[in-house]
């Protein structure tokens, strides 16, 4: 059996294949490392630096929360709701005020 090193070595194919699966449907999405601090964004697509005005260097490593998305309007509750459901690994539905870079 042949040795494989470094960048050679085979690599993560899940994210690879939920990446794939995704960008072809026309979404906007994020994927973030639950075993990381804040939960660390670690992939976004093409679709969601559109939708938010943020470029890719932006949102890499912010927390999946999407913090740097929050304004005015945006409600504590359910910023904190979101943060409860990370936390406890639940699926809530929530309808939460985001904003652009540009501020809209």
């Amino acid at each position: 059996m042949p040795v494989r090193r470094g960048h050679v070595a085979p690599q993560n194919t899940f994210l690879g294949t939920i990446i794939r699966k995704f960008e072809g449907q026309n979404k906007k999405f994020i994927i973030a490392n639950a075993r990381v601090q804040n939960c660390a964004i670690i992939y976004c697509n093409d679709g969601f630096c559109e939708m938010t005005g943020f470029s890719r260097p932006d949102v890499m490593q912010k927390p999946c929360t999407c913090d740097f998305l929050h304004g005015p309007e945006t409600k504590r509750h359910d910023i904190a709701q979101i943060a409860q459901a990370l936390l406890g690994s639940e699926e809530r539905k929530l309808e939460v005020t985001y904003y652009r870079k540009d501020g809209k």
